[in-house]
């Protein structure tokens, strides 16, 4: 029959041999640096603390800092489980004796003490033997009871990305910034988490241009990238790091009119330092300092985006977006009833377009000036109408749109306001001279991503002839409504597309908040919901970045599922639920981060370089 005595030393062994294989698995994955403590009770909880006691030989070899990651293995429960630091305590012999001394010798052996230390517990990890030889590993937040004398040690990379829930492939956005330094464990993102799309936040010189490099020219997963630039640095990392990509060169016929592709592509060329090498019909090739960049000068054209014109003026009012097609169409009807009069013919908008493509401009809908036109059709009555006329000197049509325009917004009776914000829009796209530009070319993202996997926007162009916000948001409306269309089209026909990730510095500007008086709401978040919502079943995901999320549509901050926290102010930290970082971000180096996803949270990193 077991004692008593027999049954405790049967425990007792099995403990000893339970805590030679904890001490032996932690060896495995790291260095042993000290163990739970004895002193006090350990409790697994809500804002609970775990306390360490770390040998002063230990301490002496490990360099403990705040804020590092370490693992605890467990004993009776063989889980492995990482925390952060959250306090260390050092403590003179005197000091836990309670003496205190007047004359302050200098004597080193009394600060060979055992540091105490408390650890933030975040997650665990557990193996389960399941059908015979089977393991299952089970990842979880740290739940289990971890018992005193547990050992406490340095993970190792792998042990920590795969705790944390890191992907094993991804993109690498950084390391782990743990307790002060940069350790070898890697933050990526997959292909789904970046289909979930991402948005940094950070204060100039953050470090966020850094890391949308090093997104756009890393190979570790296959993917295309289209990015907006705003300010010629993609454009010249690109060149730099000789990647061959395509560029879309919005241009504006003001103030200097080009007439052709090879102007532009030379305007391209002699800025960037390059060498034209060739001019095709959709673009030309220049050669920069031996890389190939293949350049296509693109404008939009006003008469194929005539009926949609409000889906791409993401600064109209929301009230003259209701009415816009409605003019439009009203608009058409008028043309086509009179044309029918001069010609007997139907005359559609597909008519319209033969002779009104390379020619309709946003100021052409609020002038009085007419349109010549040589109508292929005989003129059977010599006539004048309201909106058209013959001229029989030149046997021509004179087609006056403006007047057209103006009379089909009457026909709807439009609100003073509303007629108003329509005509002052009209103006003001007008001056920028951003549509149906001469020598330019249509975007066909189909084409062009198929020879390239780097397409740049290069909107410095565009900035340079008009500082206007509206003039760019208007280009990268367009251009993302194509990007759509495109993608759209491979998910109907159920075609395997990459990835294509879409890349926006000053993110504000193009999604900004909405109001009814100066910004549509629907036009905004409508595109919003179109790229980031029905996006991801499209195999498309969103980076943007900002440096003013107050600016920043709210629809982004809920859509976008990784968030990357760089240096920042503190009402930007609370705004976004941050403020516990507030030590860590306010003054952070450029790189530094904090990185909330939808696989792990809060994981402190500093970016790498673009290699």
């Amino acid at each position: 029959m077991e004692t008593n005595t027999d049954s405790e030393d049967k425990i007792i062994n099995d403990l000893s041999k339970k805590l030679d294989e904890a001490e032996s698995e932690a060896k495995t994955w790291g260095k042993i640096i000290g163990r739970i403590t004895r002193y006090e009770t350990v409790r697994i909880g809500e804002e609970e603390l775990i306390g360490v006691d770390i040998a002063f030989e230990d301490y002496l070899n490990s360099e403990i800092t705040k804020g590092q990651y370490l693992a605890i293995r467990g004993i009776t429960r063989p889980v492995i489980m990482i925390g952060q630091v959250y306090s260390i305590t050092r403590a003179d012999v005197l000091s836990r004796l309670g003496i205190r001394e007047l004359t302050y010798p200098k004597d080193p052996t009394t600060i060979i003490t055992t540091t105490y230390i408390e650890l933030q517990p975040i997650a665990e990890l557990e193996k389960k033997i399941e059908g015979g030889d089977k393991i299952q590993e089970i990842i979880r937040p740290a739940v289990s009871p971890i018992d005193p004398q547990s050992p406490v040690f340095i993970p190792k990379a792998k042990l920590l990305e795969k705790i944390l829930r890191i992907p094993k492939q991804g993109i690498t956005i950084g390391r782990i910034f743990s307790g002060g330094e940069e350790i070898e464990a890697k933050v990526r993102l997959d292909e789904e988490t970046l289909k979930h799309h991402t948005l940094i936040l950070g204060t100039t010189g953050s470090g966020k241009t850094t890391l949308l490099k090093n997104v756009i020219i890393s190979e570790e997963i296959p993917k295309q990238t289209l990015v907006f630039d705003r300010q010629r640095d993609f454009v010249n990392f690109m060149i730099d790091k000789k990647k061959e990509f395509a560029v879309v060169m919005p241009v504006s016929e003001k103030p200097n009119p080009k007439v052709s592709i090879q102007d532009f592509v030379q305007d391209f060329a002699n800025w960037y330092e390059c060498t034209v090498t060739s001019i095709k019909v959709n673009g030309g090739f220049v050669d920069c300092k031996g890389t190939q960049v293949f350049v296509i000068p693109y404008s939009i054209n006003f008469f194929d985006n005539f009926k949609t014109f409000n889906r791409i003026t993401p600064y109209f009012t929301s009230k003259a977006s209701m009415y816009w097609e409605g003019i439009v169409n009203k608009t058409f009807e008028i043309l086509g009833a009179e044309l029918h009069e001069f010609t007997q013919t139907y005359v559609g908008e597909d008519d319209l377009a033969l002779f009104l493509r390379d020619r309709l401009r946003p100021g052409d809908l609020i002038s009085s000036n007419k349109i010549s036109i040589s109508y292929p059709v005989k003129i059977t009555k010599f006539m004048s109408k309201s909106h058209v006329s013959y001229d029989s000197k030149s046997n021509s049509l004179g087609i006056n749109l403006g007047k057209a325009f103006l009379d089909s917004m009457d026909s709807l009776s439009l609100a003073p306001s509303t007629k108003e914000a329509i005509i002052r829009t009209l103006k003001a796209y007008d001056s920028y001279g951003i549509f149906t530009v001469p020598g330019t070319v249509d975007f066909d993202p189909s084409d062009v991503f198929s020879l390239y996997d780097n397409v740049i926007v290069d909107l410095s162009w565009v900035m340079e002839a008009s500082t206007s916000v509206e003039a760019v948001a208007s280009i990268a409306y367009k251009i993302l409504d194509q990007i759509f269309a495109w993608k759209n089209e491979l998910y109907v026909r159920k075609q395997k597309s990459p990835l294509t990730l879409i890349i926006m510095d000053e993110a504000h500007e193009y999604f900004p908040q909405t109001n009814q008086e100066t910004v549509s709401k629907d036009i905004v978040e409508g595109l919003i919901n179109r790229i980031m919502r029905l996006g991801r079943v499209r195999n498309i995901g969103v980076i943007l970045a900002t440096h003013v999320p107050d600016d920043l549509n709210p629809l982004v901050l809920q859509l976008s599922n990784t968030k990357i926290v760089m240096r920042n102010d503190t009402h930007v930290l609370k705004s976004i639920g941050m403020e516990k970082f507030d030590d860590f971000l306010r003054h952070a180096i450029p790189g530094l981060g904090i990185v909330d996803s939808i696989d792990f949270s809060e994981i402190p990193i500093k970016t790498v370089l673009p290699y």
